[in-house]
């Protein structure tokens, strides 16, 4: 069924907890599978060189944070899911999950610039910038939102990605 259609079928205030909580649980496969990403990637870089946690701070210290960040994520989520009062929880899954993601976009990149040309890693960060734009001009567009939280967000996200991805894997700092 269309999510249109299932929202036109709804009539009650307590179908839209069970719309969140579906909306909760396909989220949170995206933030595990995520999670899981950035726990091997800590893993493998550990034991196979543990040298690069040791030279490269920004990198080290993006892909520790990005694992309690996507944990904290899954947590809030799920509170807001089954808290009649839910926007600080849903509030500090979408500042958590912003960090999170942009750390691990940078991880990719830093990781990417150590083993392969500035050009590879540029395209790789270009791409992500590209896509995040266009998803937030949909997003905007098709929702007519006035809310500042799109705009809040893709300025966070260009910001950590210019700041502590880009700078760092063409070696400004």
């Amino acid at each position: 069924m269309p999510y249109n259609l299932f929202l036109i079928k709804i009539g009650n205030a307590m179908d839209i907890y069970e719309i969140n909580k579906i909306k909760v649980g396909t989220r949170n496969l995206i933030d595990v599978t995520l999670l899981s990403i950035c726990m091997t990637a800590f893993v493998l870089v550990a034991t196979l060189n543990p040298a690069i946690l040791a030279k490269n701070y920004l990198f080290t210290l993006q892909l520790v944070l990005a694992i309690p960040l996507f944990v904290c994520t899954l947590l809030a989520r799920i509170k807001a899911a089954y808290k009649s009062d839910y926007k600080p929880w849903d509030n500090l899954g979408f500042i958590s999950f912003t960090l999170a993601y942009g750390f691990f976009i940078n991880v990719v990149g830093i990781l990417l610039s150590l083993f392969t040309a500035l050009s590879i890693v540029l395209v790789f960060f270009s791409v992500n910038i590209i896509l995040d734009l266009i998803r937030t001009g949909i997003q905007i567009h098709q929702y007519q939102t006035r809310s500042s939280r799109p705009i809040f967000r893709i300025i966070l996200h260009l910001l950590i990605i210019i700041l502590l991805g880009i700078l760092p894997a063409c070696k400004i700092y």
